[in-house]
């Protein structure tokens, strides 16, 4: 679900690409930034370059450099980068960044012992410079890739450890989910449950609505997973009927759909029928492919 790796990973992502430290050669370097910020790593990799070329010591520029050979598959490359950029940090902040990236590349390069060793060397400076804001980065960086090769206990232990370090409730709301969906991959639905709605309330109360919809159908999924039936239907139907009255039809569509897994699972296809018709209708008329797809393997399935 590619809106859920957005919404899971924004904080992260976002709060380590926007530290901005001034550049040797402010221009070149700033556009290689913009690109990367618009996900354009060739136009970035031309202004690194430019920039390089002007001062091979520029370190924002090797940073800008790092990032866009590592969208463009260049591991090796993007490493050699991001080693030269560490050996001109001098500074525990500075070095902190790079660090922190350079375990980026090395999860993007699946080398994910390095990339561990990356952010565990990060989080340590981090914890020695009192540095709150880097150490709940990195250890919600080390909870997903835990997460991701099956050492799913120690992964919730890390993003535990992210949530005590939450400087407001754009915080605490990505780290309440994360910490939601690892207790449910670990089949603790109760504090599951607990977590996720702890999620919602926190972005209804201060995210966007987007944030707020998804928070909430994932409530209603870990609600199915539980076979808390009842519980899972009003969450979804009151999510749609708010998406409703919000025009967002996105998420009423995706409500439907949600809505239809949870009757499925409770034994009732036929009533998941004319839901899964309602969400493949808005898919289509709003363009929606990936939840189309979706939403037509589960007609597959309730057809069968």
């Amino acid at each position: 679900m590619p809106l859920k790796q957005i919404v899971a990973a924004a904080a992260c992502l976002i709060a380590v690409h926007s530290v901005q430290v001034r550049a040797a050669s402010p221009d070149e370097t700033a556009l290689c930034n913009e690109a990367m910020d618009n996900g354009d790593h060739i136009r970035a990799l031309t202004h690194a370059e430019a920039a390089l070329k002007r001062n091979a010591k520029d370190r924002e520029a090797l940073l800008c450099q790092g990032r866009a050979l590592s969208e463009a598959g260049r591991y090796d490359a993007a490493l050699a980068a991001m080693e030269n950029a560490l050996q001109l940090s001098t500074a525990p902040m500075d070095r902190i960044v790079v660090l922190t990236l350079t375990g980026n590349v090395q999860r993007d390069a699946k080398r994910y012992d390095e990339a561990l060793a990356s952010y565990r060397q990060s989080l340590a400076l981090a914890q020695s410079e009192q540095d709150k804001r880097f150490q709940r980065i990195n250890h919600n960086l080390i909870g997903e890739i835990l997460v991701a090769t099956q050492q799913i206990e120690p992964g919730l232990q890390s993003y535990l450890a992210g949530a005590e370090l939450a400087a407001n409730d754009t915080e605490r709301a990505d780290n309440y989910g994360r910490i939601a969906q690892t207790y449910g991959s670990l089949g603790r639905y109760d504090e599951a449950v607990d977590y996720q709605i702890k999620a919602m309330l926190t972005e209804e109360r201060s995210g966007d609505f987007n944030h707020y919809a998804y928070a909430t159908l994932e409530l209603g999924r870990l609600h199915t997973a539980a076979g808390n039936h009842a519980e899972a239907e009003k969450v979804l139907n009151r999510i749609i009927e708010r998406s409703k009255a919000q025009e967002a039809p996105y998420w009423e569509a995706r409500g439907y759909y949600y809505l239809a897994l949870e009757k499925t699972a409770n034994g009732h296809q036929a009533e998941a029928r004319p839901l899964l018709a309602q969400a493949k209708q808005i898919s289509e008329r709003i363009g929606a492919e990936e939840l189309g797809r979706d939403v037509a393997a589960a007609m597959d399935k309730t057809n069968q």
